[in-house]
């Protein structure tokens, strides 16, 4: 019952993206994870006449680009977001030409279920956030991780990309079962699976949660969790020494977002990836200004400039029909070099 709400009261041409909330809850258990101990494991999603009233709203308020579905698992309940939800929302696109794209939040076995993954990039969506979290399967074991066990998480993540999907991931290094080589094994599926933008953070206890529990149990716990799992902080004793795992962490990311291992993990991606077909590529002015900035910054004036050049044209020549994406990851890579400190 909860109303649409009051658009009106933005002015939707200073925002980059528009955000809906479809449901709430998740199905999972995950003990390192706030979202059931604050939202409950019942998703509760609004009617499907709710969110075209929503997306409507947008519409009329002239909106055109992306959508941020902010669910924290917009699959948690399956059955009625694919015979209900996305049914009426592919309709609502194809009768207003397809004047959004949407991006959302959801766990892996997204990639159990073809005509889902079908429907989904009919109606629009092309971009999905998804907690791997480690390659491990101890590790996911020990942290209920359930739904990313017992299969293989790189066949899932490329299943996906091939769908028309842009893959971005959660990893997660401080596990009690983590040890030096865990670096090395995050950094190699990362770069395997073509994950363009992989949020790498070490592992911390919010409060309520299980993971929280056991820890003030052991006599673990330090300092209330930041919120921010990028800050090289942590609110409770690692079994790893603190300092290698420090040292490691960034080790990690240097691995992940200097210039040259970057524009190889994307060349990955634009290798699986399979263009959604009914994604609006039309170029607004704005859009050619920020390419020509992008170019100035990143091509010209940048240390990794012969990286980008290359990447570049290897687009033009091997997937051109990807080149606006591919300037887009150029500015994610950008971003995160700066993020990270790597530009220094």
């Amino acid at each position: 019952h909860t109303p649409v709400p009051d658009y009106h009261l933005l002015s939707v041409k200073d925002y980059a993206f528009m955000s809906i909330q479809v449901s709430r809850g998740c199905p999972f258990n995950c003990d390192f994870c706030e979202i059931t101990s604050l939202l409950g494991h019942k998703v509760r999603m609004q009617p499907a006449p709710k969110v075209i009233e929503t997306l409507e709203t947008l519409y009329q308020l002239n909106w055109r680009g992306p959508v941020s579905v902010v669910d924290d698992n917009f699959i948690g309940n399956k059955k009625e977001v694919k015979y209900h939800l996305l049914p009426a929302m592919k309709k609502w696109m194809q009768e207003h030409n397809y004047p959004f794209s949407f991006n959302i939040q959801s766990s892996i076995n997204l990639a159990d279920d073809d005509e889902m993954l079908t429907l989904m990039t009919e109606t629009g969506f092309n971009s999905t956030f998804i907690g791997i979290e480690t390659p491990d399967e101890d590790t996911l074991q020990a942290c209920n991780k359930h739904q990313n066990e017992h299969r293989n998480l790189l066949e899932s993540v490329k299943k996906i990309q091939q769908a028309g999907f842009n893959v971005s991931g959660g990893f997660i290094v401080g596990f009690d079962s983590d040890n030096e080589t865990v670096f090395q094994r995050q950094a190699d599926f990362i770069q395997k699976s073509g994950i363009v933008s992989a949020m790498v953070g070490l592992l911390n206890a919010p409060k309520n949660t299980q993971l929280y529990h056991r820890l003030k149990k052991e006599n673990r716990l330090t300092v209330e969790a930041t919120g921010n799992n990028t800050d090289s902080s942590m609110n409770f004793v690692p079994k790893m020494n603190f300092n290698d795992l420090i040292s490691g962490y960034k080790s990690l990311i240097r691995n992940l977002y200097e210039s040259r291992p970057f524009y190889q993990r994307t060349r990955q991606f634009m290798m699986n990836y399979r263009k959604n077909r009914v994604k609006n590529n039309n170029i607004s002015i704005a859009q050619l200004r920020a390419v020509v900035r992008l170019i100035l910054i990143i091509g010209i004036l940048n240390k990794g400039r012969t990286e980008f050049w290359k990447f570049l044209f290897w687009t033009l020549f091997r997937r051109p029909a990807l080149l606006v994406d591919a300037l887009t990851f150029t500015a994610y890579g950008h971003h995160f070099r700066i993020i990270y400190g790597l530009d220094k």
